[in-house]
């Protein structure tokens, strides 16, 4: 089609759809000399060799990429011991770090050690995060140590959460009794502990 009747073949489509009183809508589309087509969605003004369109387009909403989620909203407790501040400040800095709420991480914290770095369980767990020997050494971090205890806590329990899908209590029950549990059962194991353990968190940070 030769430009001329191109510009006039144009004009024709704007005049069209601004037509009555609906919200009529054309679709364009432009032939080059090399065969590609261009479309222009909806009225379009042609001046010269540039074209803009009539009606300004709607931004659409990127799709959230993988791995995105809301996170629940938490409510921050009162404890009646308090994490020492030293402990908070490496609490705040993992937090950062690795995306995850500090609020979260000191109900986790107090739940599994009552914020005591010095706390051993009866079955090997270290620390304030009660990191296991097997679990400290995979995340490459000494158990014994304050900062990498918490770091290392955190690290895991961030991911858990991807893991998860950014389902908290999910990844509450998966650090309890370990995310193949979790996955094998397709939702929080049926342990007593476990099972107890994510309800306590729950309900001391109000997540429904």
């Amino acid at each position: 089609m030769r430009h001329g009747a191109w510009q006039a073949f144009a004009w024709l489509v704007v005049a069209c759809s601004c037509l009555g009183t609906g919200q009529a809508r054309a679709d364009v589309i432009e032939v080059g000399t090399n065969g590609t087509a261009t479309v222009y969605a909806g009225p379009t003004l042609f001046l010269g060799d540039t074209t803009r369109p009539v009606l300004k387009p709607e931004a659409k909403a990127s799709p959230p990429g993988p791995g995105t989620y809301t996170p629940a909203k938490l409510v921050e407790p009162a404890y009646p011991l308090r994490l020492h501040p030293t402990l908070d400040a490496y609490v705040t800095e993992a937090a950062t770090k690795y995306g995850v709420d500090p609020i979260l991480v000191r109900a986790v914290a107090w739940q599994e050690s009552r914020f005591r770095d010095s706390a051993v369980s009866p079955k090997g767990a270290i620390g304030v995060m009660q990191l296991m020997p097997a679990t400290a050494s995979w995340l490459g971090v000494n158990p014994y140590d304050p900062r990498e205890n918490i770091f290392g806590g955190v690290a895991y329990l961030s991911t858990l959460l991807e893991r998860f899908g950014g389902d908290v209590r999910l990844a509450l029950a998966a650090y309890n009794a370990g995310p193949e549990a979790v996955a094998r059962h397709r939702g929080i194991p049926p342990y007593r502990e476990t099972q107890n353990y994510v309800k306590a968190i729950s309900e001391r940070l109000s997540i429904r």
